[in-house]
């Protein structure tokens, strides 16, 4: 059996699945209030992973221009060179 290619297929089958959840459910005032629970808080994870995702590129680059500025500064006063008597 083959994988499905379309990156888009589980995201609409998710939401197929969860309709069709609703539509079976006996229709009452309170299912439809939590209707849109499941894909609100899809969003939010999204939302917060990509969110913590540029967090952490943007403490990498910190860290690493801190660390090129450290290097060009002890070459700029000549302490990574060795001293010859």
């Amino acid at each position: 059996m083959a994988l499905v290619r379309d990156p888009w297929f589980w995201k609409r089958f998710s939401r197929a699945v969860h309709l069709d959840e609703e539509v079976r459910s006996p229709t009452e005032k309170g299912s439809t209030i939590w209707s849109n629970h499941w894909l609100t808080n899809h969003h939010r994870k999204r939302r917060r992973s990509f969110l913590c995702g540029c967090a952490i590129c943007v403490v990498i680059l910190i860290v690493i221009a801190a660390l090129a500025a450290a290097i060009w500064w002890f070459c700029a006063h000549n302490w990574l060179h060795e001293e010859t008597a």
